[in-house]
C-alpha cells in the first residue's frame, strides 16, 4: 500500500508591488484585478494599492456570482506617462481569450508609495473618478483625503 500523499496547502497571496516602478504598480494591479473579477482572489487584498473611493467603485462592478473561470488574463503592454512627479498615468493592454482590451489606469503618490484613484476599460461604461494634481508646492487633495473628509462628515451628522 502507497502512503498517502501530503495534504495541499495554499498561501494566501497577496498583491505586492516590488519597487518604485508606477508601470509595475499598474500592470500588478490589472492582473490582479482581473483575479478578482475571474474569483480567483478576494477584493480585500487589492485594497492597499487603491483609494477608497476606487476601492468601492470596483466592489460595484463585482458580478454577484463568481465562480473560478479559465480564462487567464495576461498583461501585454503598458504604456505610462507622468502628468507630475506624484501622477502617474497608465494604459494596460490585456489579453483574455484571444481578445486584446485596454484598462486605463491612474496611480498618485500617497504616503509614499503608488496607490491607484482610477481603473477604468473603456468598455465599462463609466465616467472616470474626478483627482486632482495642484500645481508643484501645494499639498495635493488626493482620493485618500477624499475618504478621511467622509469620515468627518459622517461622525458631524451622526
Amino acid at each position: 500500500m502507497s502512503p498517502l500523499p501530503a495534504p495541499r496547502t495554499t498561501a494566501a497571496r497577496t498583491v505586492r508591488p516590488v519597487g518604485d516602478d508606477p508601470g509595475r504598480v499598474a500592470g500588478l494591479l490589472v492582473a490582479a484585478w482581473s483575479e478578482v473579477r475571474r474569483g480567483e482572489r478576494p477584493l480585500e487584498q487589492l485594497r492597499p494599492l487603491v483609494s477608497p473611493a476606487t476601492s468601492r467603485r470596483l466592489a460595484a462592478q463585482l458580478p454577484p456570482r463568481r465562480a473560478p473561470r479559465p480564462d487567464p488574463t495576461r498583461v501585454r503592454k503598458v504604456i505610462t506617462r507622468h502628468p507630475d512627479p506624484s501622477a502617474c498615468e497608465a494604459v494596460v493592454l490585456v489579453e483574455t481569450a484571444q481578445r486584446v482590451t485596454a484598462v486605463a489606469v491612474r496611480l498618485e503618490r500617497h504616503l509614499g508609495r503608488w496607490r491607484a484613484v482610477e481603473l477604468t476599460a473603456p468598455e465599462s461604461g463609466l465616467t472616470a473618478l474626478p483627482t486632482s494634481s495642484l500645481p508643484t508646492g501645494y499639498r495635493p487633495f488626493d482620493a485618500f483625503d477624499e475618504a478621511e473628509e467622509e469620515a468627518q462628515q459622517h461622525a458631524a451628522s451622526g
